[in-house]
């Protein structure tokens, strides 16, 4: 039998004269299951541990309370559930380019940003690289990221462009065939100083008969 709270039975814990007692008994079982119910219950005010339990309304709910400004109650349950995990690290970091890696990536994964000093642009300028390998490119999710940058870049950065990859694999089967051969070629055999002959042959045969007539005897009776 398992020992924990959720599971437990509470009557093993009655002294034995209480045991004996039927009424005590049943009345055990009773507070014992009760008991069992309330500790069930303990688990629904663990909230932001239970992220990955949380039904889509109180993740709505939570990100509400979280106040996740950039969060979209249209995204898919599990892009609302890495949203809400992230959200302190970027509240922590906003106006950073972690945050706005971290924030958009939960929506578009491989999402990168380079500032104007590594692709020689003017100053206090950025780019995101969007990863649509996964989520793909739609006008919708392009106004999503117009919309929610805001929220992450500083105050004094300025977007400058947002650009897509999209990642396709495949494979390439190379082989290399060597060959070594002989051609052989048999002409057919043509027969040369060719030889005939011939011959006649005659034949003939002499037929010869005789006849014989043999009469009854009269003396022979029929």
């Amino acid at each position: 039998m398992n020992d924990d709270l959720y599971s437990i039975d509470f009557t093993r814990s009655l002294p034995q004269p209480l045991k004996d007692d039927a009424n005590m008994l049943a009345l055990a079982k009773v507070i014992a299951e009760q008991l069992q119910i309330s500790a069930n219950q303990i688990k629904r005010n663990v909230i932001y541990a239970r992220i990955d339990e949380l039904d889509e309304q109180t993740l709505d709910i939570l990100a509400y309370d979280l106040h996740v400004d950039w969060y979209d109650y249209t995204y898919p349950v599990e892009v609302k559930r890495a949203t809400i995990k992230d959200s302190v690290k970027v509240h922590r970091k906003l106006g950073t380019k972690y945050a706005v890696e971290t924030a958009l990536g939960n929506v578009f994964p491989g999402t990168k940003v380079k500032e104007w000093f590594e692709y020689g642009g003017d100053p206090y300028m950025f780019k995101v690289i969007i990863g649509a390998t996964t989520a793909g490119v739609s006008a919708d999710r392009q106004a999503a990221v117009l919309e929610r940058v805001r929220f992450y870049k500083n105050l004094r950065s300025h977007l400058e462009a947002i650009s897509y990859e999209i990642e396709k694999k495949a494979t390439v089967q190379v082989a290399a065939v060597h060959a070594i051969g002989q051609r052989l070629e048999v002409y057919p055999y043509l027969a040369r100083d060719l030889e005939t002959r011939g011959g006649v042959f005659y034949g003939g045969f002499t037929q010869y008969a005789r006849t014989l007539e043999i009469y009854p005897n009269d003396e022979w009776e029929v």
